[in-house]
């Protein structure tokens, strides 16, 4: 194995004899084997072991056990102990991946104090093909399909080609010792399962499993460099960005074949991975929506619009008097008196979505800005009846997540105006009008 390896070395990663390689080591036969194999080669390198107390008296002989090895092979070693259940209680994570974050923020610690350049864990063959079946059962597409990769930033899998029986058989001929983690042999985990149970079964019955796997995940990493090509002229034709998101054209999307698959490659690193949900949109009525954790993709007419869920603090400030300025949600409302001889030639000169007008003698205080709500009316200007704000906003275009800033100039509980969009015909300025209220929005 150490000739076989030594080719993968100079194959896949030629850099790495002159680097400065972090060992990630847990005493056990994979990361034994690692740390002899490079070794034996020559590299320069330190071990990392972490004490995740999990396994009382057993986790402390394993911290023995590295202490022993690094000494015999004269290498660095660092150590760091950790008070795991405590961490995932605190975070509110499952044991397997409070470990997972501590050991690799300790790795990027280490690396950045002691200039260490890569680090290596131990993960082979047989990890691939676990994670393979478990990534499979949860529905991933090519990206999960294709395992652990093999390089991710600083950290490095070297021993992905290899299988567990060519690690045991390495350590059987060079005499290595290790620790056996009794956590192993417990199916109260799934990888552990899939691991004691389904693939001792598995590769009795396709025994030549783990010799075509690794050449198999090579064919998915090319049908998904495929994929990602496609995907990004897909998006050039059917995504318009907006500035709070994008639009993709449905009418445009139904041009290319298979649209489903290419929406779950543009929506799943939205959260969107249930794509018969999405497909079901397509057809829905205007306003229909789905959400993930993140983002909200929104039916609206010819479009699917994509933004991103943000949650607001509702407004409500109260106005005494002129002139008053309120700032909320990035923006600012401002509130003065003009004294006109000629309002209506000024209002028409001046006509706009975010200037308002009011004749100051028929308005009292207090006024109130406060956020819109469902079943808030309006009289519009120019109507004698009243609107729905929900339908002015719709009729707008108001964005689903955009309403949620939406808000309005109330005196008790008519609404004067829904500031940006739409005037009430309440105290609306007339030709006898002597004395102006003017009402600006804009963004900061």
């Amino acid at each position: 194995m150490l000739t076989a390896f030594q080719k993968h070395l100079t194959q896949a990663f030629p850099h790495l004899k002159a680097k400065r390689l972090l060992i990630a080591i847990s005493g056990g036969l994979d990361s034994v084997v690692l740390t002899h194999l490079l070794h034996q080669l020559g590299y320069e390198m330190a071990l990392a072991h972490c004490n995740f107390n999990l396994r009382g008296a057993e986790s402390d002989g394993d911290e023995q056990f590295v202490k022993h090895l690094a000494h015999s092979l004269n290498i660095p070693l660092h150590i760091q102990s950790f008070e795991t259940t405590d961490h995932a209680t605190q975070q509110g994570i499952s044991i397997q991946m409070a470990a997972r974050d501590l050991r690799y923020a300790y790795f990027d610690q280490l690396c950045e104090i002691k200039k260490y350049d890569q680090v290596l864990t131990a993960h082979h063959l047989d990890d691939q093909i676990e994670t393979f079946l478990i990534n499979l059962n949860r529905g991933a597409g090519l990206n999960g399909l294709q395992g652990i990769p093999q390089e991710n930033g600083r950290v490095l899998r070297p021993l992905l080609p290899f299988s567990r029986d060519q690690i045991s058989a390495f350590a059987r001929e060079n005499s290595c010792s290790w620790r056996e983690d009794s956590s192993n042999s417990s199916n109260k985990y799934q990888r552990n399962v899939l691991r004691n149970k389904v693939l001792p079964l598995l590769h009795e019955a396709l025994p030549d499993l783990k010799s075509h796997f690794a050449s198999s995940l090579e064919y998915l990493k090319g049908a998904q460099d495929i994929v990602e090509d496609s995907a990004a002229r897909f998006s050039e034709s059917v995504i318009t960005t907006t500035e709070s998101g994008m639009k993709i054209s449905i009418e445009k999307l139904q041009n290319w074949s298979n649209p489903k698959a290419y929406l779950y490659e543009l929506l799943k690193e939205y959260g969107f991975k249930q794509i018969d949900e999405v497909m079901d949109l397509l057809r829905a009525q205007t306003g229909k929506h789905i959400s993930s954790d993140s983002h909200i993709l929104l039916k609206n007419r010819a479009y699917l619009e994509l933004e991103k869920q943000t949650s607001y603090v509702p407004v409500l400030i109260p106005i005494d008097n002129f002139p008053s300025k309120m700032e909320f949600y990035n923006s600012v409302l401002t509130l003065e008196t003009l004294e006109v001889s000629k309002p209506l030639e000024l209002v028409k000169a001046n006509k706009s979505k975010n200037i308002a007008y009011l004749d100051a003698q028929k308005v009292p205080f207090p006024l109130t800005l406060r956020s819109w709500k469902q079943g808030d009316r309006i009289q519009p200007l120019g109507m004698k009846g009243t609107k729905l704000v929900s339908d002015v906003l719709t009729d707008s275009k108001v964005s689903f997540t955009a309403k949620e800033k939406i808000v309005v100039l109330t005196l008790d509980e008519e609404i004067l105006w829904i500031v940006g969009i739409r005037s009430s015909n309440l105290y609306k300025v007339t030709s006898s009008t002597k004395t102006l209220i003017k009402l600006t929005y804009n963004t900061l």
